[in-house]
């Protein structure tokens, strides 16, 4: 059993990095590394919590977190997927500063000054006007999604949309250049966040 477990424990540990270099796009992460029913992450985190894995935990917030309050304190879910008052306490704690972390950097990234664009026809070169402030507001809800979804912010944005082949920024006209930039920028907002998780929900780093 021992070498059962600790066998269980790499894959689990693969599945929750403790470090940001853990993370890519192609790496089945969370509750997706279960075989048979995908559990719900607070079943995942409860677990974790009982079983004291202090290195998975950040994850397994983040994971819980991602669903938002609904999910959070659903009602229907299984006994094992009911958190705890102290646990919930620190999720929800833990998703309010992530959201807010997302909302700022995330608005710094688009709206905030920029050097001057060197493709003619991106609106980046006419920051403040009408067709700018279109795309960068598309560009902007696609990286934080939905409020009540709870966070999006370790989460690798999707800035281009496929157009019969043709690959197009998610902001109408947008250069590949800005988006570049948006891309790089929102990398470093990742693992700034991701070096934060263990302080938002209350764990020892």
């Amino acid at each position: 059993m021992p070498a059962i477990r600790s066998q269980i424990l790499e894959v689990v540990r693969d599945a929750y990095p403790k470090t940001f270099e853990g993370l890519s796009p192609s790496k089945p992460l969370g509750e997706k590394v279960f075989s048979g029913r995908t559990p719900h992450p607070n079943e995942v985190l409860n677990l974790f919590v009982q079983q004291g894995l202090t290195s998975a935990l950040p994850m397994a917030f983040y994971m819980a977190t991602r669903r938002g309050p609904n999910s959070l304190m659903d009602g229907s879910l299984p006994r094992n997927a009911t958190l705890s008052p102290e646990v919930l306490r620190a999720t929800f704690r833990g998703l309010m500063t992530l959201r807010e972390v997302e909302l700022s950097g995330t608005h710094r990234l688009i709206f905030g000054p920029k050097g001057p664009c060197s493709a003619p026809n991106c609106p980046s070169r006419s920051p403040t006007g009408p067709a700018a402030l279109e795309a960068y507001q598309k560009v902007f809800d696609q990286i934080v999604g939905c409020p009540q979804l709870g966070t999006k912010v370790l989460e690798v944005p999707e800035l281009y949309e496929d157009h019969e082949g043709d690959l197009q920024c998610v902001g109408p006209g947008i250069c590949g250049n800005c988006v570049e930039g948006w891309e790089s920028g929102h990398a470093e907002l990742r693992k700034q966040a991701w070096a934060t998780l263990p302080d938002i929900f209350g764990l020892k780093s």
